[in-house]
């Protein structure tokens, strides 16, 4: 009889190490599950995000391409008063008025162009990954008034 009980108690113990193994098994299994449920919402929600990142992103450059097209307009605007300046057709008067005129034109080019950069810096800034950024094509707007 000895023998039998270490060997009973052996196996009592082999079996309360085998049940706490599989309670232990058991739970991270449910907590994987749970990860991965975790998991399969965020991904959704990145994809919700991806998307509102996409609209943001067409709308902004949206606003790019309108802005550009602003600054090419008042440069031909600008183009404009300053070939008729110097066709020679004009009063002194008229003169002086045109100068005037390319000054408020070259001073909102000026704007418009400083708040262009602004936005293409922040579009650059927060599309960061695998998107080409946006580059600024315009010419540098020059002071040909005087």
């Amino acid at each position: 009889m000895e023998i039998i009980i270490p060997i009973q108690m052996d196996l009592a113990s082999r079996d309360n190490q085998f049940i706490q193994l599989q309670q232990l098994i058991e739970s991270k299994r449910e907590m994987l599950l749970e990860k991965q449920n975790k998991l399969k919402k965020i991904a959704k929600q990145n994809r919700f995000l991806e998307e509102i990142k996409n609209d943001y992103s067409n709308y902004s450059n949206y606003i790019i391409k309108q802005k550009q097209e602003q600054i090419q307009a008042l440069d031909i605007l600008h183009k404009y008063v300053h070939d008729l300046e110097n066709s020679g057709n004009l009063s002194k008067q008229n003169i002086k008025d045109s100068k005037y005129e390319q000054k408020k034109i070259i001073h909102e080019m000026k704007k418009i162009k400083l708040n262009l950069d602004e936005m293409i810096k922040n579009n650059n800034e927060i599309i960061q990954n695998n998107d080409k950024p946006i580059q600024n094509n315009d010419k540098p707007i020059q002071n040909n008034i005087i």
